[in-house]
C-alpha cells in the first residue's frame, strides 16, 4: 500500500477523490510528473494532489500520474530515458546536464525563490557558515548542491574537501542526526526543514546576499516532446499554474484536499488545528515562492536569473564559460499556460466546502 501510493492517481483512488472510470480515462492522454523527492508534502500540492483532484489535468484532457523520485539524478536518468515526461529540478542541475549532452529544457519556472536551505540547529550556537569547516554537515541524499557550494565558497570553504558530508535522509533520520550532533548542519530544502520545525527544532538559515537574484526549480521536459508535443506541455504547465494559483488563495483548502489523496502525509492524532497549523508552514515554505512576485506571468522564467546562476556556475568551475543560459529554457509556451481565468480559479478557492 506504501509503495503504491508514490502514485498519485493510486492515492487519489484510495481517497474517493476520483473515480477511474475507463470511459473517459481511455480518451485521456497518458503522461507523467516526478517530483524529486520521495517526500511528496503539502508544499508539493500544486504539481500532485491539486491539479489531480481539483480536475486540471483532466479538463486539458491529461491522465497524469504522478511519482515520488528520489533525487534529481534518477530524475534526470528517468527523463533522458524517457520512462517518465517531466520533472521538476533546480536550475543548476538542468544547465549541468545539458552541457553533458542531455537534450532537457525548462519549460515552467516554479519556484520563483531558491528552495535550498542551509540550517544549523539554534543550541548549536554556530553563528556563521565559517565555522562549518572540518564538521559534518548532512544532505537528505548525496549529490551535487551548486546552491550550497557556492555559498561555503563566499565563505571561505571548499565544500568537498572542508567539510564532511552525510546522507541523512529527511524526517526522523535527519532529525535524530541534529539532535545527537552527528551532524552540524543540514543542507536540504524549504519544506523538509520546516518539516523539522514542525518536530520542535529551531534553525538559523543562512543566506548569500544575492538570494533574491536566483530561483528555485522549474518543470522540464525533454526537447522532443516541446518539439512534437506543445499542447502536452501547455496543459501539464496550465494545470500546474492553476493549482498553485488555488492554493495561494486557499491554503487550508488545499492542505485537506492533499490530505485526501495523500492521506500518509497528515500526522495521526493530535488536535486539529494544530495539525493544520503546522501542515500550513510546510505548504507556505514552497508555495511562497510560487507567487507572482516581479512578473506577472505563472512560468514565465527571467533572462537575468539564469543569467547569474549560470554566471555564479561558471566562476566555481561548474559550467563551461561559453555557455549560454537561454538555451537551458524556453518562455514560448507562457502565454498559453496563463490563458485560463484567475478571478474564477479563486472563487473556487474560496468556495471549496471540502465536497
Amino acid at each position: 500500500m506504501t509503495q503504491r501510493r508514490t502514485l498519485l492517481t493510486g492515492a487519489l483512488a484510495t481517497a474517493g477523490l476520483v473515480a477511474v472510470v475507463p470511459a473517459w480515462a481511455q480518451a485521456l492522454v497518458r503522461t507523467s510528473f516526478g517530483p524529486t523527492t520521495t517526500d511528496i508534502s503539502t508544499g508539493h500540492a500544486g504539481h500532485s494532489s491539486l491539479p489531480q483532484a481539483l480536475g486540471y489535468w483532466r479538463e486539458e484532457g491529461l491522465q497524469s500520474e504522478v511519482f515520488g523520485i528520489a533525487g534529481n539524478t534518477a530524475g534526470l536518468q528517468l527523463i533522458s530515458a524517457g520512462n517518465i515526461d517531466f520533472i521538476s529540478i533546480v536550475g543548476e542541475e538542468l544547465m549541468q546536464a545539458q552541457v553533458r549532452g542531455i537534450p532537457l529544457r525548462a519549460v515552467y519556472m516554479h519556484a520563483r525563490q531558491p528552495i535550498s536551505r542551509i540550517v544549523v540547529t539554534k543550541a548549536s550556537g554556530i553563528a556563521s557558515l565559517a565555522e562549518l569547516k572540518g564538521k559534518a554537515v548532512g544532505m537528505p541524499v548525496l549529490g551535487p548542491s551548486p546552491y550550497a557550494a557556492a555559498m561555503f565558497k563566499e565563505a571561505g570553504i571548499d565544500m568537498q574537501k572542508d567539510i564532511r558530508l552525510v546522507a541523512t535522509g529527511t524526517g526522523a533520520p535527519a532529525l535524530l542526526a541534529l539532535r545527537r550532533g552527528d551532524i552540524a548542519g543540514w543542507i536540504s530544502w524549504d519544506t523538509a526543514v520546516a518539516g523539522l520545525e514542525n518536530r520542535g527544532m529551531e534553525f538559523t538559515e543562512f543566506r548569500p546576499g544575492y538570494f533574491n537574484e536566483l530561483f528555485g526549480n522549474a518543470v522540464i521536459a525533454r526537447e522532443e516532446m516541446i518539439r512534437d508535443r506543445p499542447q502536452l506541455v501547455v496543459g501539464m504547465c496550465r494545470a500546474i499554474a492553476k493549482a498553485v494559483h488555488f492554493g495561494l488563495a486557499n491554503p487550508d483548502a488545499a492542505i485537506r484536499i492533499h490530505w485526501r489523496a495523500y492521506p500518509q502525509t497528515k500526522p495521526q492524532g493530535g488536535d486539529e488545528a494544530r495539525l493544520l497549523e503546522e501542515a500550513r508552514r510546510v505548504f507556505l515554505a514552497r508555495f511562497n515562492s510560487y507567487a507572482l512576485n516581479g512578473v506577472a506571468n505563472y512560468g514565465e522564467s527571467l533572462p537575468a536569473q539564469w543569467k547569474r546562476v549560470a554566471d555564479q556556475m561558471k566562476e566555481a568551475g561548474e559550467l563551461p564559460q561559453d555557455f549560454d543560459p537561454a538555451r537551458a529554457y524556453t518562455n514560448q509556451f507562457v502565454e498559453q499556460i496563463n490563458a485560463w481565468d484567475r478571478s474564477a480559479v479563486e472563487a473556487q478557492a474560496r468556495g471549496w466546502t471540502g465536497n
